[in-house]
């Protein structure tokens, strides 16, 4: 079979070249919004380190981290492509590794943890999008990057805010459910030991809404401890006499001890 007759046989949503000249048929009108991903994973030491891929679909950023020099590259993806699997990482005699899973099932006992995570056209199509942010730290090395790329909601950046459309009411499809402003991405971030080091927008901030482009970084030593017991479902906070004034004294609240 030539390599047109491959290309032929299987659906993209990548545009990948696999010869000189030679593109897979994925979704021309992307490439804006993974240009400033690809970028930075140019801009990264990779040499060495271990990449996760997240919706990794036919795997545009886990060969741009091995031609990059990393050393594992996995591919996380709830619909594995067969273009992918079956063809793209055969055609390039690859070592990245891809697997069907669900970001909410995403655990460190799978595969260890990471010096890098992309996490790219994801965030903004989650209903739980917390929860899939506790996923990726629980996976993040001490020091590992994060490159987030996400649909972002432009207004009111004086506070934390999230944006939850349905049905027609969002900018995309019915899916798209999830716009955190900047400052209410980088402050939720912020309670995970998660540091934004750069943001960019695609299209100049545009209102009411934009693609950005996040570089962040993870460092367990910057979680508050007191708020992941809590949050973690591990406080005493209401059950513990010590426990509690102090934790509640430390946040600057005043407890009432009669009551």
């Amino acid at each position: 079979m030539t390599l047109d007759e491959q290309l032929q046989s299987y659906s993209f949503y990548h545009v990948i070249e696999v010869a000189p000249g030679v593109f897979t048929r994925g979704y021309r009108q992307l490439m804006g919004t993974q240009r400033p991903v690809l970028d930075a994973i140019r801009s990264l030491p990779l040499a060495g380190k271990r990449v996760l891929d997240i919706g990794c679909r036919d795997g545009l950023f886990c060969f741009e981290a091995e031609r990059q020099g990393a050393e594992e590259i996995i591919g996380i993806d709830n619909d594995l492509s067969p273009a992918a699997v079956e063809f793209l990482i055969p055609h390039f005699k690859s070592k990245v590794r891809m697997h069907a899973l669900n970001i909410m099932d995403l655990a460190p006992e799978q595969f260890g943890k990471f010096d890098l995570v992309i996490f790219a056209g994801v965030l903004y199509h989650l209903r739980y999008p917390f929860q899939a942010l506790k996923q990726i730290r629980d996976v993040l090395r001490d020091g590992a990057t994060l490159i987030i790329e996400t649909g972002m909601y432009t207004l009111h950046e004086d506070q934390a805010l999230l944006w939850c459309p349905t049905g027609t009411e969002g900018p995309y499809e019915p899916t798209s459910v999830t716009f955190f402003n900047i400052k209410g991405l980088t402050d939720t971030l912020r309670t995970f030991g998660i540091t934004v080091q750069s943001h960019s927008y695609l299209d100049n901030h545009s209102i009411p809404h934009d693609r950005c482009t996040l570089i962040c970084q993870f460092h367990e030593a910057k979680i508050d401890e007191e708020l992941r017991r809590y949050w973690d479902g591990q406080h005493k906070l209401h059950t513990d006499a010590a426990e509690g004034p102090r934790v509640l004294a430390t946040w600057g609240l005043v407890l009432n001890a009669e009551r």
